[in-house]
């Protein structure tokens, strides 16, 4: 059984993989992360590209995900600690 997204299924790159490893996280966690996170892009990013964020205590844990037509292709999965103000800065 595959995750999905959108109803599409969430496929990550390699880098990706890795990085998942490095944080402990499965496509399970990842895709908790894109369904209730929050959009967190720093600036523009092309319209098939979604960067989402999911607040975890002190820390956030971020993934991008690039819509490829059939599957979401995960490009990067990472976290980093927050301070309150950054966090409400991130939710806009």
């Amino acid at each position: 059984m595959f995750t999905q997204w959108k109803g599409k299924i969430i496929l990550p790159t390699r880098t990706a993989q890795d990085e998942m490893l490095k944080e402990d996280v499965d496509l399970y966690k990842v895709q908790n992360v894109l369904e209730e996170g929050f959009d967190c892009s720093a600036g523009k990013r092309a319209e098939n590209v979604f960067e989402r964020c999911l607040e975890t205590k002190r820390r956030i844990l971020k993934a991008v995900a690039v819509d490829v037509g059939e599957h979401y292709l995960i490009t990067h999965v990472g976290s980093f600690k927050a301070s309150k103000k950054k966090i409400r800065k991130l939710r806009g």
